[in-house]
């Protein structure tokens, strides 16, 4: 049977989908940031009161949700740009389908989205190389019309479980990380109290004052810390909405570590039958000394391995706290193509600032290079004590 295929504009209908997407999601084992219940929270705020247009493609056969290509059109400045659903909150964007769904599928829910119209430039970025979508962007024919698509990269670390439980993981950890965390612990101690490492799982109560104790955390230390930080630019009543609305998925736990019943790290995580995600983590700066989220991200490991999940996933970004622990990285690619007169000058302009910047680069490296050289010949080293 051919599937009908539907473009989603109107946030009402997507909130009529919930119980049909959500049967599509647990058949197809989505992520986090496909499901319903997160698609929709962010379409909920974003789009009242803005110039943000839902794009979403889903197939049916006969009353039964077979995929779902959930974009939408954002608009900046003079420009109108298709990008995936909540792209600022998601770190792996991909579309919704069955297991048994064709690249034909996936190709008819694209072209009932380039049809629709209403954007001047694709921008498709946070997609794994294993996300089901790559099917269909890295093929020849996702050049329909004026669009091109190029790539980029952006890195994700983890840890992939190579050991038998969670304390051999850490003691294979170097002696300085080992002696860090049981330091932290007496630090902890010290300024507060019992130190103790609790998991919160939102079927058993409300989480909302949680969240919104963690998101006021993460908040005053990046307004204090980083304050260019991307995470500063994002909304916070759609990250509010969306962390509130991922607690109905049964996939979050919000893991504490507390210092006299007081909290002073916390991370939200989502848990699936074979990996943890670690999506938000915040502590309290008066327990700074102690590195309480660092000791936080041993322990809630420890808690993964005992468990037998084969990967502690840090998600997207390379700080160096990730560095000390990781063993895995993945790249994630990004497409970028125009729709429009007005997008492909934009996106051959992208083009030749990113072949300049990459050539001036290539000269600067170059030329550091000849310096040291010549320096070097001239003059012995000099160590400083």
């Amino acid at each position: 049977m051919t599937p009908t295929i539907e473009v989603i504009t109107a946030p009402e209908r997507l909130a009529a989908l919930k119980h049909p997407w959500r049967a599509l999601w647990e058949r197809a084992g989505g992520e986090l940031f496909q499901s319903h219940e997160w698609v929709n929270a962010w379409s909920q705020t974003a789009t009242v009161g803005s110039d943000t247009r839902l794009r979403i493609a889903v197939a049916w056969h006969g009353d039964r949700l077979v995929a779902a290509l959930p974009m939408v059109v954002r608009r900046h400045m003079m420009l109108r740009r298709l990008e995936w659903v909540a792209r600022d909150h998601s770190d792996y964007c991909d579309l919704l389908a069955d297991q048994d769904a064709d690249i034909a599928l996936q190709q008819g829910l694209w072209t009932a989205i380039c049809r629709s119209g209403g954007f001047d430039v694709v921008r498709l970025t946070q997609v794994r190389p294993d996300a089901l979508v790559r099917h269909l962007l890295d093929s020849a024919s996702v050049t329909s019309g004026n669009l091109e698509m190029r790539d980029n990269q952006q890195p994700c670390l983890g840890i992939s479980n190579v050991w038998p439980s969670g304390d051999k993981w850490f003691r294979s950890l170097n002696k300085k990380a080992r002696n860090n965390y049981t330091r932290g612990r007496r630090i902890l101690s010290e300024l507060g109290g019992e130190v103790e490492f609790r998991i919160v799982d939102p079927a058993e109560g409300p989480v909302e004052q949680m969240l919104e104790h963690v998101l006021t955390l993460k908040r005053r230390w990046l307004e204090a810390y980083q304050p260019r930080s991307p995470f500063l630019a994002t909304r916070f009543d759609r990250q509010r909405a969306v962390l509130n609305a991922a607690a109905e998925t049964g996939l979050m736990r919000i893991f504490l570590l507390t210092c006299g019943g007081t909290i002073s790290a916390a991370s939200v995580n989502f848990v699936y039958p074979n990996k943890l995600q670690a999506y938000l983590t915040a502590y309290d700066p008066q327990y700074e000394r102690a590195s309480p989220g660092t000791i936080l991200i041993i322990d809630y490991t420890k808690w993964a391995f005992d468990r037998r999940l084969s990967y502690v996933d840090f998600l997207r970004g390379d700080e160096p706290f990730k560095h000390r622990f990781a063993n895995s990285e993945t790249h994630l690619k990004g497409f970028i193509g125009a729709q429009t007169l007005l997008g492909r000058m934009v996106v051959e302009q992208l083009a030749w600032y990113s072949h300049a910047c990459a050539t001036w680069m290539r000269w600067r490296n170059g030329n550091k290079l000849e310096v040291t050289g010549e320096r070097a010949a001239a003059a012995p080293l000099v160590h400083e004590h």
